[in-house]
């Protein structure tokens, strides 16, 4: 079977999946700085030309593969949100999530911090890992206010500031967890993070 008969069994949105996947695959095997068109279009045995026909450039590759990786961190957390309506009960169980998907896809959030420091040297990895940042506080937002929803209360402080604070912390506390793999010291500086966030719940009512 030719790869242009291959090629029309699929959508547009398939084709840019296994695209992404092929990209991070790469990325994950030979670091970041080593994706490009050609070596993504070798990895997933496809043509270069489909691969410009799913993304306009090596930039819009590079930012739907930063998506990918933003929606599996994110997963774990708002999944234990279903679990109780009481924040500390919901606090503790994120707590554990988090943990449990960071030992999961630990190759991905190491890719997601290399993502970052690349971003540092490159404009168009740049662009990709301040996306990823800004997706990153904004999962940290929701969170939050659905924390304070399922609660009924509400953040003494800004929010917009709280997701930010705690989204750096999570930072610290899973590049701490990859360098030394203590489980115990991740989930105690979980709880801990958990607890200040806590701290800043207030009655909805209460508007002192």
């Amino acid at each position: 079977m030719t790869e242009a008969r291959a090629s029309r069994r699929k959508t547009l949105e398939e084709r840019r999946q296994e695209i992404v996947e092929a990209g991070l695959r790469v990325a994950l095997r030979e670091g970041v700085e080593a994706v490009s068109v050609r070596a993504v279009a070798q990895e997933a045995e496809i043509s270069l030309g489909t691969v410009h026909y799913c993304f306009e450039d090596k930039a819009e590759m590079l930012r739907a593969m930063g998506r990918a990786i933003a929606l599996t961190a994110s997963e774990p957390a708002l999944a234990a949100l279903d679990q109780s309506h009481d924040p500390e009960a919901l606090v503790a169980a994120s707590a554990q999530s988090m943990l449990d998907g960071l030992k999961q896809n630990q190759h991905m959030r190491l890719l997601t911090f290399e993502f970052a420091l690349a971003g540092v040297r490159s404009r168009v990895l740049r662009e990709v890992a301040q996306a990823h940042l800004d997706q990153s506080y904004r999962f940290t937002k929701e969170y939050l206010n659905k924390l304070a929803d399922r609660g009924g209360a509400r953040f003494s402080v800004d929010v917009d500031f709280l997701a930010r604070f705690a989204a750096q912390q999570i930072d610290g506390i899973e590049i701490g967890w990859l360098v030394d793999r203590d489980d115990e010291a991740a989930r105690k500086a979980y709880d801990e993070l958990g607890r200040l966030v806590l701290r800043y719940l207030v009655p909805a009512f209460d508007r002192k």
